[in-house]
């Protein structure tokens, strides 16, 4: 328009400023400037512009999406490519497992051979030259390889563990120089420590050594951050792994107020892991730094805004750590390091009375919770009093219980925590330590004033050996050197051919269980005890014992110094012969039950509400889980019920889809409903079924990890068989099952499958070093203590500790990485003393749901300490009329009531009980003997009514009563050595009555057991039914281990048969020992006894006499039935039996054979 307007002024003849001034007046001065630009464009180079702007767009568009293709296909191709080098990498650490063991048995071979053929052997060796192997590894080269702080360390050595090249010396060497002890089969070489103190007889490692005053890096406040952003366990295993490295920052000169919160925050959430040993480490570190406190106080000294003013040019506003959030902080860890380190350093408290000063005077939580930081510790707390390890005092005191032991609680409930554990430690201890006291005051007695070569004898409870030694080995192996320290020289001058000990042969050892690992030895210098060193067998090797050694770990050495002026100068521990008592009694249950049941307080008490408080709210569900986010309403076999309204169950329905009776049904409610519930099952009346379908129905309806629990390995291999038709996604631990289907079931099995936690692994393998450097400490203070006294120094008593220490970490660490292999496995099973064993593990898995079974034969303090604070459902399965829980010593159950089980205590206590009533074993007869003596409400199934009569026999049950006396007290020849009893007359006749029971061939020998209560009858009889092939498989057991079995046919010897004026028949009389020897039989019982003597001495047998002559069953003859014409006749001698036998294998009639 401005151009049409132009021209047209143009052609009317107007002048050009003229048409210039007219032409823009309407248009603002940046309109007329880009008019003008846009009338300079060419719209034709526009339109190509675009046109080649889009055709651009279209060529990215193209590139970008075959970019796309070629990223996922690179993904692709990656994922494949990582997965192939996995499998390679791992059939790569397979091919190395295959070549170290190939390595190692080469190894072994060779070191055999040399041993075996030393001269031939060295004239092979002249003549080719040796193959040379590389030394095992401590750790595998693989995770050397994944951990960059490993490969550091060991950067200025070979990163191995080394064994020490055998020491050499000849025949004539050996004679004269008698600091060369021995050598074993094995190659390894033993010096006497204290005899030889050349440089070449200390227990090196090659151990990496750092460089005099190297510096350890710290972490970085950022790192530590990142530790805390982790879960716990994941945060543990990160400080481990840079265990050097977080020590180092902990240690540091100064801090930053970021760091010391962080700290702060990092050690409060460690205090709750269950790795107590490490834990208390870390906080023992941090509470020595005095400098830690000093700026903690500066920082809650200065003003609130921080006492400083802010740079003007700064532009980067730093946060400030708030003094509420730090406080905060400072009492958790307080309070956490007040139950680790106890009592606290004088700094620490100095500390705290400094905090009150600058607290607000309105902070009165904040008060009360730092008074009772400072408060003094409880020294009557039961834990920090009571050992379980012994000292000279006690071994010295008077023949009897201690004075001041508490009876256990059989009604009532305890006024606390403390008062439970003072009453269950002190009975733990006096259980164990009462045998070895009596037996001492026996033995000082036997010997007299005797020389010292007559000090060895055994006596009743214990057995002393004299003289020993206490030995270094000269070479330690690498995979056991925290297991071998410490070596005890059974034979110091005894060895017999080939280096036989002969206390090996003269007591057999072979043949026994004594030395097993975890047994208690006790050393001095004579029996006065003067002294005293308490060890545990640590290693028990087979080949080890035949030369005549075993290790031990040393745990507390004591004498009259050491117990009256707190010294530890004096204890001679290598330069002298030793005495050694052992005791009968397995230290390792009571030593692993008394440490688990020390560590519980009031806040991680398990299920202290039921078991210390005696309160039984009604209806409490499980609270393993919210039930507003758990499903309450339960199905089996296409049967739902609600557990929040347990009365309106479908009874019928649901009992006919379980195939349970009506009391079977109601214990499953119970069971399902209850927080804690016990669970009674009489003889035959289903525990074990009951308790699968407890643990099916709840592997069908919840997510939870259930743990079970029995007393024996029997009794838990034959429940967890039960268990594998529910689930496969079992694990058994512990390594005594002798069931094979199991052994795909065990930790090995998981290992082979499992790829192992490498951060754990590596956690594992710097503990072990940090033991081995400990023990190449302990060597070297106990040679330079040789050179200056006869005495073990404060800094060797001080080291060892530090050696047990660095075990029990080593120990927890070992159950963190199995913890990490069966933490989503359904089901874990285990016995009391593995629980105990491994308390570690069971708070580290946090299993909500406990299953008992034998709940009755447990000691309570078993139990407790198999259950944890995170223990949600407890279900006890037993029987306290069948047999009670076993203590070593009888008058601690006669008069302190230790035996009383938990299961027990509630049931007196009034709890709620469930009772089986149907029993499904046992002929009617038989169970007659049971009720209502024993049992005042059981009935019998109908399949018990089906049996058929026993094939060749007058009678299905049979008393024999007799009057021939037993034989006495003798010790038992094979796996103990405690006094029993014997009767040679019942052994034969029950040998001569199996043997005509299987010639009717109507039985097999797994058909029939025989049972006695006595340890020595039982070697008798297995020593008659080893000469007689026709009775190998033919069972023996005593009644104590055949609880929970059942046999067709079950024959009993009571061995009891005095004197007519004895009045007393031992444990025979206990109506619990009773229960189980009458109801292990289902078709057949036949029993012989003085019954005469036991209805005398037992108001319970009296009722089973009465049973027995109302049923014709008793009698001095036992009463057999011919096969072929149905006629009775009576045995009366033992040679009856032979006759009858012979008549019976040749199928002919017996009717007339005992015709005279």
């Amino acid at each position: 328009m401005m151009n049409s307007e132009m021209s047209s002024s143009m052609h009317s003849g107007r002048p050009e400023s003229d048409f210039s001034i007219e032409c823009f007046q309407n248009y603002t001065a940046p309109e007329v400037f880009v008019q003008g630009l846009a009338g300079l464009v060419n719209q034709t180079d526009v339109e190509v512009m675009i046109r080649a702007q889009k055709q651009m767009l279209q060529r990215f568009e193209k590139t970008n999406e075959m970019l796309l293709n070629c990223n996922a296909l690179s993904a692709s191709r990656l994922k494949i490519a990582t997965d192939d080098f996995k499998k390679h990498t791992k059939l790569l650490h397979d091919m190395k497992k295959d070549l170290d063991y190939i390595f190692r048995k080469i190894r072994t071979i060779k070191t055999k051979i040399g041993n075996q053929y030393p001269g031939a052997f060295a004239e092979a060796e002249a003549k080719n030259k040796p193959i040379s192997f590389d030394e095992e590894d401590e750790i595998d080269t693989a995770t050397q390889a994944e951990t960059l702080d490993e490969q550091k360390d060991h950067a200025s050595g070979d990163g191995t563990l080394q064994d020490a090249t055998p020491a050499k010396a000849s025949s004539s060497s050996v004679k004269n120089d008698s600091s060369v002890v021995a050598s074993g089969n094995d190659g390894e070489n033993y010096l006497d420590s204290f005899e030889n103190t050349a440089t070449d007889r200390t227990a090196k490692f090659n151990l990496p050594k750092d460089a005099p005053g190297k510096y350890v890096q710290t972490i970085p406040v950022t790192k530590l951050k990142n530790f805390l952003e982790n879960n716990t366990l994941s945060m543990f295993t990160d400080i481990c792994v840079e265990k050097e490295h977080f020590i180092a920052t902990l240690t540091k000169k100064t801090y930053g107020e970021d760091l010391l919160l962080i700290l702060l925050k990092l050690m409060h959430e460690l205090a709750s892991v269950p790795l107590y040993e490490t834990v208390k480490q870390l906080y023992a570190v941090l509470f020595d730094q005095q400098h830690f406190f000093s700026q903690l106080l500066k920082f809650f000294q200065q003003p609130e805004d921080g006492g400083k003013k802010k740079k003007q040019k700064s532009k980067v506003i730093r946060p400030t750590v708030s003094r509420e959030e730090m406080m905060e902080a400072l009492l958790d860890f307080l309070v956490d390091g007040k139950r680790q380190i106890n009592p606290l350093h004088e700094h620490v408290l100095k500390f705290c009375d400094s905090l009150k000063q600058v607290l607000p005077e309105n902070a009165n939580s904040k008060l009360e919770r730092l008074q009772l930081v400072m408060a003094e510790p409880v020294e009557n707390y039961p834990a920090n009093k009571i050992s379980i390890y012994p000292a000279i005092k006690e071994l010295k005191d008077d023949v009897g219980p201690w004075a001041n032991l508490q009876h256990n609680l059989t009604q009532g409930c305890y006024r606390s925590v403390e008062h439970y554990l003072e009453v269950h430690l002190n009975l733990l201890k006096e259980d164990f330590l009462l045998p070895i006291r009596t037996g001492l005051e026996a033995y000082r007695k036997s010997i007299g004033n005797n020389s010292p070569s007559s000090w060895s004898c055994d006596v009743d409870q214990i057995r002393v050996h004299y003289p020993v030694k206490l030995l270094l080995p000269c070479t330690v192996s690498k995979h056991t050197a925290k297991e071998k320290l410490l070596l005890v020289d059974l034979d110091p001058a005894e060895r017999g051919y080939g280096d036989v000990s002969k206390r090996y042969i003269r007591l057999g050892l072979h043949e026994t269980k004594r030395f097993l690992i975890g047994s208690m030895v006790l050393f001095s210098s004579g029996p006065e005890l003067n002294d005293l060193i308490v060890a545990v067998v640590s290693n028990r090797d087979d080949s080890e014992l035949r030369n005549g050694y075993i290790y031990v770990e040393l745990i507390r050495l004591e004498d009259r110094t050491t117990a009256d002026v707190h010294t530890s100068d004096g204890v001679n521990v290598f330069n002298r012969p030793l005495l050694m008592i052992e005791s009968d009694v397995f230290f390792e249950p009571y030593h692993q039950t008394f440490n688990a049941l020390a560590r519980l307080r009031q806040d991680n008490f398990p299920l202290k509400t039921y078991i210390v408080d005696l309160q039984q709210p009604k209806n409490e569900l499980p609270n393993y889980g919210s039930l507003d986010k758990l499903p309450h309403v339960f199905r089996y076999n296409g049967v739902e019920f609600d557990l929040k309204t347990p009365n309106n169950w479908p009874a019928k329905e649901l009992a006919s889809a379980a195939r349970m009776n009506e009391s079977q049904f109601n214990a499953f409610r119970t069971a399902l409903t209850n927080k804690f519930a016990l669970i009674q099952g009489p003889p035959g009346t289903g525990k074990t079924f009951i308790g699968l379908r407890i643990v099916e129905t709840l592997l069908a309806n919840t997510q939870q990890q259930i743990l079970l629990i029995c007393r024996t390995n029997h009794a838990l291999d034959q429940f967890l068989c039960g268990v594998l038709q529910y689930t496969k996604s079992v694990v058994r631990l512990g390594g005594q099952s002798k069931n094979p289907i199991l052994d795909a079931y065990t930790v090995n099995s998981l290992l082979q499958e499992a790829v192992p936690h490498k951060r754990v692994r590596t956690c594992h393998y710097k503990a072990t070093q940090e033991y081995l450097r400990l023990a190449e400490r302990f060597d070297a203070l106990q040679r330079r203590e040789e050179m200056v006294s006869d005495g073990i120094s404060q800094a060797m008593v001080q080291c060892m500790q530090e050696l047990v220490d660095a075990l029990r970490r080593i120990h927890e660490l070992s159950q963190l990485s199995t913890m990490y292999l069966v933490k989503d496995v359904r089901v874990v099973a285990m016995t009391t003393t593995y629980a105990a064993r491994n308390r570690t593990l069971l708070e580290l898995l946090r299993t909500p749901i406990v299953v008992i079974e034998e709940a009755a034969e447990v000691l309570e303090a078993h139990i407790v300490s198999s259950l944890t604070q995170h223990t949600a459902q407890c279900i006890l399965i037993g029987d306290h009329k069948q047999l009670r829980p076993t203590t070593s010593t009888y008058v601690l159950s006669s008069r302190y009531h230790m035996d009383l089980s938990l299961f027990e205590r509630m049931i007196n206590n009034r709890f709620r009980v469930d009772t089986l009533t149907v029993q499904h074993r046992m002929r009617p007869e038989m169970a007659d003997l049971l009720r209502p003596t024993i049992y005042t409400v059981l009935t019998d199934d109908e399949s018990v009514h089906a049996y058929g009569d026993v094939v060749g026999m007058g009678r299905n049950m049979f008393f024999v009563s007799h009057t021939i006396t037993e034989d006495g007290s003798e010790r038992s020849v094979n796996g103990g050595d405690e006094k029993s009893k014997t009767n040679i007359f019942e052994c034969r006749y029950l040998i001569g009555l199996c043997k005509y029971l299987l010639a009717h061939e109507a039985y097999t020998q797994k058909d029939i057991v025989i049972l006695t209560a006595y340890n020595g009858q039982l070697q008798k009889l297995q020593s008659e039914k080893q000469a007689d092939p026709a009775l190998r498989g033919v069972r023996v057991a005593v009644i104590d281990n055949y609880q929970g079995e059942e046999s067709r046919i079950v024959l009993l010897s009571l061995v009891r048969s005095g004197k007519t004026s004895d009045t007393t028949i031992g444990f025979l009389a206990h109506e619990n020992r009773i229960c189980v020897a009458l109801s292990r039989a289902r078709e057949g019982l036949y029993i012989i006894g003085n019954m005469t003597l036991l209805a005398r001495c037992s108001k319970t047998w009296a009722s089973v006499d009465c049973t027995l002559r109302k049923q014709g069953a008793i009698g001095d003859s036992l009463p057999l039935r011919c096969v072929s014409h149905g006629q009775t006749v009576q045995v009366n001698d033992l040679e009856d039996f032979a006759i009858l036998t012979t008549a019976t294998e040749k199928r002919q009639c017996i009717c007339s054979i005992l015709k005279k």
